[in-house]
């Protein structure tokens, strides 16, 4: 185990849990998982593989987002904090195979903004496959947040044996995108010093609404264009698109990178504001807000004739885009969060209220579960060799009704579902 020098690691157990048997995680209600409000703390996690049997869970935690303490005796200033994590075969699996608790500690004279970081190692399995569940508790608050990842050691092309990392940075970055202006490296455990990059520039359409049945275009794995680029050595991707590496073309497993607008994830930019509207406006309202000369005064002409005055146009500007920015963190493949289909059931139904997931799927209910009156929706993973996180809806014509009422009260004014 490895931890930063700003920590002092207090006590450390290991508990001999192979064998365990718990509650099934596929049976919990997982909707914290997409509220950004669940917690005070949002850390960053990494799953790495350093071989094929070791896997390192690198941690980051903004200081500002744990409860420090004054000692009018030391003048410091202190907090404490618990990482928890479990090792089980897979989401619907009783089997406890692994797991280990630590606790760390931070002392400072002054408060002051920081990271903490550290790294934790996995004891080594023989098993490949299998799902990591992290508990994090801030020891002083007594809050805590809850993460889940897949370790897949099956395959040492796939993106799990790759580290990305900025160029004036130390530690391994846990997001899948890359602003133009930043210079990175990306290695592999193998040390090659050499990737095949795969790169395409496509415009993918916006998921159609819940009720529409048509058959999804299937995507075309040609790659726009193939070159290599260093690995382990800096290098800036000035072009959008996405950017699949692979040390070995002898299968479709790589490491994938996003460049989309400068902006993302969040939203700034007028684009930004206007095509998610696409869900809730008509084409005649689109086409006047795209082709007129002040799209921004169109934007704010649009909500504000939908609220009815400038105080509850404020309160809808601020529901549907945080929605949006929600998505882009939670929901991103290989397009943008909110144009994915959890995306588009996100933005307009809101927070669901129950989340169940399994290896293969999640299903969402707004409402109460067993009411015959609730919305479920199921969502199906994709095979997609450029993200672990492609879903898609298992359209029905039933959903029509209730997309029409969602989408009719936004029209209303009024914000549909605000858990």
């Amino acid at each position: 185990m490895k931890i930063s020098s700003i920590l002092i690691l207090l006590s450390l157990v290991l508990m001999a849990a192979s064998g365990c048997l718990t509650e099934r995680i596929s049976n919990q209600n997982l909707s914290y998982l997409y509220d950004r409000d669940a917690s005070f703390m949002h850390p960053e996690f990494n799953v790495l593989h350093k071989n094929d049997s070791v896997t390192e869970l690198h941690f980051r935690i903004n200081s500002n987002e744990l409860l420090y303490l004054h000692n009018p005796e030391s003048n410091f200033y202190s907090a404490f904090f618990r990482i928890r994590y479990e090792v089980y075969t897979q989401l619907e699996s009783k089997l406890l195979i692994d797991s280990s608790v630590v606790i760390f500690a931070d002392s400072s004279l002054l408060m002051q903004g920081k990271t903490i970081s550290g790294i934790l190692e996995l004891k080594p399995s023989k098993v490949k496959q299998s799902l990591l569940k992290i508990d994090l508790v801030d020891l002083r608050r007594n809050s805590r947040v809850k993460r889940y990842f897949e370790i897949d050691r099956r395959n040492p092309n796939c993106r799990q044996f790759f580290t990305l990392q900025l160029t004036n940075s130390n530690h391994a970055l846990s997001r899948n995108y890359i602003k133009a202006d930043e210079q990175f490296t990306l290695d592999h455990v193998s040390g090659k010093d050499r990737a095949i990059v795969r790169y395409y520039n496509r415009e993918f359409p916006l998921p159609k609404p819940p009720f529409s049945v048509e058959t999804p275009k299937v995507f075309d794995y040609e790659a726009d264009s193939i070159f290599e680029l260093p690995l382990g050595q800096p290098i800036t991707l000035p072009k959008e698109g996405f950017y699949h590496f692979q040390v070995s073309d002898s299968t479709k497993d790589g490491f994938t990178l996003y460049r989309f607008d400068e902006t993302f994830p969040a939203v700034k930019d007028v684009n930004d504001l206007i095509e998610p509207l696409r869900f809730i406006n008509s084409n005649t309202e689109y086409k006047t807000i795209k082709e007129s000369d002040f799209p921004k005064a169109e934007v704010d002409r649009f909500w504000l004739k939908l609220a009815g005055n400038q105080d509850r146009a404020r309160v809808l500007i601020q529901k549907y885009y945080s929605r949006v920015e929600n998505s882009n963190e939670f929901f991103t493949s290989y397009t943008e969060g909110w144009k994915s289909d959890r995306g588009l059931i996100y933005l307009i139904f809101g927070q669901p209220n129950i989340i169940y997931k399994n290896s293969n799927s999640e299903h969402w209910i707004y409402g109460e579960e067993e009411n015959p009156a609730s919305l479920g929706m199921t969502f199906y993973k994709v095979e997609n060799p450029f993200s672990d996180n492609d879903f898609r809806l298992d359209r029905s014509p039933i959903y029509k009704s209730s997309w029409y009422s969602a989408v009719d009260m936004w029209r209303q004014g009024r914000v549909y579902t605000d858990n």
